[in-house]
C-alpha cells in the first residue's frame, strides 16, 4: 500500500533553496605545479586504482619517480570529497555506501590495513524492497549461517524471504548457476562455456524458468549492488557477483562501509601516505592528449592542461547541477558530475576549446610531460578522447575497444536528505530496491551509522543512490527530488517531509561513468584481466580491467596486477601479493550442480 505525502509546502521551499545560487568564500585548495618534465611513471587519475598503482610501485621500488595527475581538486575518484557548496561547506554530497564485502573484497581490505582507514562495524545483511512493496531481510546471522557449510548456510535467510516456495526454488537454481559462473571466471576463463557474455541476466532467468516473484526479487537485488537492471547486465558476470555475495563463502554477505565520509575515512590518509613515500601529485590538471612514437609501439608523453585556483586565467564557479567547485579556462566541465556547460558560459571563456581535446596542444597552451611508462587509471571512454584520429596507438585491439565503451543508458543520481530529528528509528543497515517501485536503488541513515560530527547537523541524514537512466529522461530534477522524499517516507514512516531542512542532489553524467550503449550488455568492453594495451610502456588499471569487475576491490586488484605486469615486463622479480578469491568446497559442489 503506497503511503501518500499530502503536504509539499516544505518540499517546495527546499527545492527553491536547493536550486538557488550560494556563493561561499573561495577555498584555499593548492594546485601543486608540475616540477619536472619527465617521470618514470605518469598515472592519469587519482581514484582508487591510480593511488593503488602508485603505492605498490613505490613500495616495491622506492626509487621510482611518479607523478599522479588529477583533473579535480581532490583524490578519490567520482565521489571523492564531493562538497555541495550550495548548502554550506560541510554539507557533503558523498554517500558512504561503498559496500566492502569481507570475503569478496580481500585486496582492498588488506590495503586499508596498510594505509590506514576507518570502517564501520561488520554488517551481516541488508534489506530489499521488491516490486510488491514487501521488505525482505537478507542476513546470515542465524544458526544455519554459523554451522552449515555454504551454500546451505543461506537456508535461514531463504526461509525468511516473503515469497512462495516455488520462488525460493527458482533462486536456489540461480544460485547454483551463479556458482558455476563464478568458478569458471575464477579459473581464468573469459566466459563460462555454457553461458556467453552476450546473454543478459534477465535472459538467463527466463531460461531457468524463473517465475515473476523470483525475477522481481533479483530485479531488486541487482540494481542495489550493481546499479544496473538485469536486462542490461552480462549474465555470467552478474551471476558471479551474486554468487560472491550469497553463495561462495560463509561470510560472503558480511560487509563494511567507510566510516563517515569516503575521503576522511580513507582517501586522505592514502594521499598523505603516498606523499610521504615521495609520490608527486598535480591536482586541477587534466590530461588532454597521449603522444606516441611513429609506429605506436611506445607512449612518449602526455599533454596536460593545468587550471584551478593557482591559475591566473581560470575562473571559479559552482556547478548548478551538483554544487561542486570547478574552474573554467578553455571549457566548463564539472569534474564531479560530468555536466558540460561550456555553451552556457561562452561569455566567460576567453578561448573555448573544440570537441577534440587532443587538437593543437602547443597552440592551446598544453604542457608536455614525458614518461617512461604511462598508467591510465580512468574509464575507457575517457581515454578514447585523448587519442588523435591519426594516432598509431589506435591500431592496438585493446585501444580500439576504448571507443566502444561509452553510452547513455545508465546514469546515476545521488542525494542526501537532512531531517530535523531522527526518522529512521536507529536502523543502520542499507535498504536496497529497484526503480519500478521506489525511485532509488538504496538508502541508508548516515546519522545512525556514524553520528553527526562530520555532517554539521544534529538530525537524521539519509543518503540515497538512484539509477536514473530512464527516470532522468522522463522527469525533471524537481520531480525526481519529490519522488525521493515521498519514497523515503514509504521506507521510513517517521520521515515526514515537513521535517526536511536541506537536500543535496546531483545527477551524474556519462563523462564520469563507465557506461554501455543500449541494447549492448554492460561489461562486454572489459579487458578480461588484461592491463597491457599493445604499446609496450602503456598500461590500464581500474574496475573495468579487474578480475571481478565490480567496485573498489576490482579497482585495487587491477592496479596490483598492473604493477605485477610492469615488473614482469621489466624482467624484475618483485611482485605484489594479490589475495586470491576462494570458494568453499560446498560452493564448488553447487557450481557442479549448476
Amino acid at each position: 500500500m503506497y503511503l501518500l505525502v499530502n503536504d509539499f509546502s516544505n518540499i517546495n521551499w527546499t527545492l527553491r533553496h536547493l536550486l538557488g545560487s550560494i556563493n561561499p568564500p573561495l577555498l584555499t585548495n593548492c594546485t601543486p605545479m608540475i616540477e619536472k618534465r619527465e617521470y618514470d611513471f605518469v598515472i592519469v587519475g587519482a581514484g582508487p586504482s591510480g593511488l593503488t598503482s602508485a603505492y605498490y610501485l613505490k613500495k616495491l621500488n622506492p626509487s621510482f619517480n611518479i607523478l599522479i595527475i588529477e583533473r579535480s581538486g581532490t583524490a578519490g575518484g567520482l565521489t571523492g570529497n564531493w562538497i555541495d557548496h550550495r548548502l554550506g561547506k560541510k554539507k557533503k554530497l558523498q554517500p558512504p555506501m561503498h559496500m566492502i564485502f569481507r570475503d569478496k573484497y580481500p585486496n582492498i581490505i588488506k590495503l586499508i590495513g596498510e594505509v590506514g582507514g576507518i570502517l564501520s562495524p561488520l554488517y551481516d545483511g541488508y534489506n530489499i524492497i521488491t516490486g510488491d512493496g514487501k521488505k525482505h531481510e537478507l542476513s546470515m546471522n542465524d544458526w544455519t549461517a554459523r554451522h552449515l557449510p555454504p551454500p546451505l548456510h543461506g537456508i535461514g535467510m531463504m526461509a525468511k524471504l516473503k515469497m512462495p516456495l516455488t520462488a525460493k526454488w527458482d533462486i536456489l537454481k540461480l544460485a547454483c548457476v551463479s556458482a558455476y559462473c563464478a568458478k569458471s571466471m575464477m579459473s581464468g576463463e573469459q566466459e563460462p562455456p555454457l553461458i556467453p557474455n552476450t546473454m543478459s541476466l534477465e535472459s538467463l532467468e527466463l531460461l531457468l524458468n524463473m517465475g515473476k516473484y523470483s525475477r522481481d526479487f533479483i530485479e531488486a537485488v541487482t540494481p542495489s549492488i550493481y546499479n544496473l537492471h538485469p536486462w542490461y547486465t552480462s549474465a555470467p558476470r552478474m551471476a558471479a557477483v551474486l554468487a560472491g555475495t550469497l553463495v561462495m563463502n560463509r561470510d560472503s554477505l558480511h560487509y563494511h562501509v567507510f566510516g563517515k565520509n569516503y575521503n576522511s575515512a580513507f582517501i586522505d590518509n592514502f594521499v598523505e601516505k603516498l606523499k610521504s613515500m615521495g609520490v608527486n601529485f598535480s591536482f586541477w590538471t587534466e590530461a588532454r592528449r597521449i603522444e606516441s612514437n611513429s609506429d605506436g609501439t611506445e607512449v612518449e608523453s602526455v599533454w596536460v592542461r593545468n587550471y584551478g585556483p593557482d591559475s591566473a586565467e581560470s575562473k571559479r564557479y559552482i556547478c548548478d547541477n551538483c554544487g561542486a567547485e570547478n574552474y573554467l579556462l578553455d571549457r566548463s566541465f564539472c569534474t564531479r558530475c560530468g555536466i558540460d556547460t561550456t555553451l552556457d558560459r561562452m561569455s566567460e571563456i576567453k578561448r573555448p576549446i573544440g570537441n577534440q581535446l587532443w587538437a593543437n596542444p602547443k597552440e592551446n597552451g598544453y604542457e608536455n610531460i614525458k614518461c617512461k611508462k604511462l598508467i591510465t587509471a580512468i574509464y575507457p571512454h575517457m581515454i578514447a578522447k585523448l587519442l588523435p584520429t591519426d594516432s598509431p596507438l589506435r591500431k592496438h585491439p585493446y585501444v580500439r575497444s576504448f571507443f566502444s565503451s561509452r553510452g547513455n543508458q545508465t546514469q546515476l543520481s545521488i542525494g542526501r536528505v537532512y531531517y530535523k530529528e531522527q526518522v529512521t528509528r536507529n536502523e543502520k543497515i542499507i535498504t536496497g530496491t529497484h526503480n519500478p517501485y521506489l525511485s532509488f536503488n538504496g538508502c541508508q541513515s548516515v546519522y545512525n551509522n556514524f553520528g553527526s560530527d562530520d555532517l554539521d547537523h544534529s538530525g537524521d541524514v539519509i543518503d540515497v543512490l538512484l539509477d536514473v537512466g530512464i527516470i532522468r529522461d522522463s522527469h525533471s530534477k524537481e520531480t525526481q527530488i519529490k519522488r525521493v522524499i515521498k519514497d523515503i517516507h514509504r521506507v521510513y514512516p517517521d520521515a515526514d517531509p515537513s521535517l526536511i531542512e536541506h537536500i543535496s542532489f546531483a545527477e551524474m553524467y556519462p563523462d564520469v561513468l563507465y557506461l554501455s550503449e543500449q541494447p549492448a550488455i554492460a561489461g562486454l568492453h572489459r579487458f578480461f584481466n588484461t592491463h597491457r594495451t599493445g604499446a609496450k610502456n602503456w598500461y590500464v588499471a581500474g574496475c573495468h580491467s579487474g578480475w571481478i569487475g565490480i567496485g573498489m576491490e576490482s579497482a585495487v586488484e587491477s592496479a596490483m596486477q598492473t604493477v605485477n605486469d610492469i615488473f614482469e615486463d621489466m624482467n624484475k622479480p618483485e611482485r605484489t601479493n594479490i589475495e586470491p578469491y576462494h570458494m568453499h568446497p560446498g560452493a564448488n559442489i553447487a557450481a557442479t550442480i549448476g
